[in-house]
């Protein structure tokens, strides 16, 4: 799904949680203008629940190689800035003042 609108409610049934889009540098910016210092800003490219079906990430038929394969790319994906755009949710690691 292409978000093209700031905000959506679309993730639960009963339409109570908002989410935002924001792209790596409108995050940034955000929460540089609202005074906190950035350490790093990471993304979740693959294990984002949005980008995998229910019944595909619910299912419990996998083998714990493929769940280290897995958070092994995840976090390779992490150390790279060019892949925070691919990413379905963003974390930073920040600190006031």
């Amino acid at each position: 799904m292409l978000l093209s609108e700031r905000k959506h409610q679309f993730m639960t049934q009963d339409n109570k949680v908002k989410v935002f889009t924001w792209t790596p540098d409108e995050f940034r910016s955000m929460l540089e203008g609202h005074g906190f210092h950035i350490e790093k800003i990471i993304g979740k490219e693959i294990t984002m629940p949005l980008r995998i079906s229910n019944e595909l990430f619910t299912r419990k038929k996998y083998s714990k190689d493929l769940f280290n394969s897995i958070l092994q790319f995840e976090l390779a994906l992490c150390d790279k800035p060019d892949a925070l755009a691919l990413a379905g949710h963003m974390q930073a690691i920040a600190h006031k003042g």
